[in-house]
């Protein structure tokens, strides 16, 4: 059975106590949280680190919860680095007991992308967490994406060693740029470069927000065969806009939608 993680992201505008009710109401093993917004996002952002109650409120929702706390979202890799804001926002995540924060590459200059990574890595093993980065995916300064094809990824983290960094593959932003999955077979059952994956869709061949598996276009089947079977999947299936779903019945949704397009998939693939 693959676990199935929360991303901050699938439930829009909810704010932090009511997404994890929602999260542990719907049946998800365990969630990501949101402590920091980079330069250049505009995405819905409900602060956490800095208001003292929230904070209180947060760690406590999340100790008597049974979700494992699983990520923590999300940092670009800038030419610029905001340490004074970021090393606070990983700290928390340490105190909640994170066990990775997803990194974006958004720096066109390479040895200094390499730079930035080792010293994120650096804030964050005392912390307990392991740096693990998005591969292909858009950025937020830089005009293209930076870590892409997937051997380019796998450069980069040759070039963080003896470092460890690892690898979190978005299927909606791989099929976008590799027209296809056949690099990833080489590399998809290595779980210490792939620790865990994203699972999404998409139904706009230049890109679109991620949603449920199945309802777009990506060949996620081909996907997930190169994968392990039991693979930690991070949801990221972004909410319905206008209000159509609150984040309760949306988790729900994605929980129950997700466990059956996965069924489906053992089924037919006899695995």
């Amino acid at each position: 059975m693959n676990k199935l993680i929360n991303s901050p992201q699938n439930n829009g505008k909810t704010e932090p106590l009511a997404y994890i009710d929602a999260t542990i109401k719907a049946g998800y093993d365990g969630i990501g949280i949101r402590t920091y917004r980079a330069k250049g996002r505009t995405y819905n952002f409900n602060p956490i680190v800095g208001n003292k109650d929230l904070e209180r409120d947060v760690k406590q929702a999340l100790k008597d919860s049974d979700l494992e706390v699983f990520d923590l979202y999300s940092f670009y890799l800038q030419p610029e680095m905001d340490w004074d804001v970021i090393t606070p926002a990983l700290e928390f995540g340490g105190e909640i007991g994170c066990k990775y924060c997803l990194i974006i590459g958004d720096d066109t200059d390479w040895n200094r992308m390499v730079d930035t990574m080792g010293r994120m890595v650096d804030l964050l093993t005392p912390l307990g967490m392991k740096a693990v980065f998005e591969g292909h995916a858009s950025n937020a300064v830089a005009p293209a994406p930076v870590l892409t094809p997937l051997q380019k990824c796998v450069d980069f983290v040759n070039a963080c060693k003896p470092k460890y960094v690892g690898i979190c593959p978005d299927p909606r932003q791989f099929y976008r740029d590799e027209k296809g999955f056949d690099s990833l077979k080489a590399y998809g059952m290595d779980t210490e470069l792939f620790p865990y994956v994203q699972l999404n869709d998409s139904a706009l061949h230049q890109g679109s927000q991620g949603i449920l598996p199945g309802e777009g276009f990506v060949p996620l089947y081909e996907y997930l065969d190169c994968l392990p079977v039991d693979v930690d999947i991070s949801v990221e299936a972004q909410i319905a806009p206008g209000n159509v779903y609150t984040g309760a019945e949306w988790s729900k949704i994605c929980v129950e939608r997700i466990r059956h397009f996965l069924a489906r998939y053992r089924a037919t693939r006899g695995r």
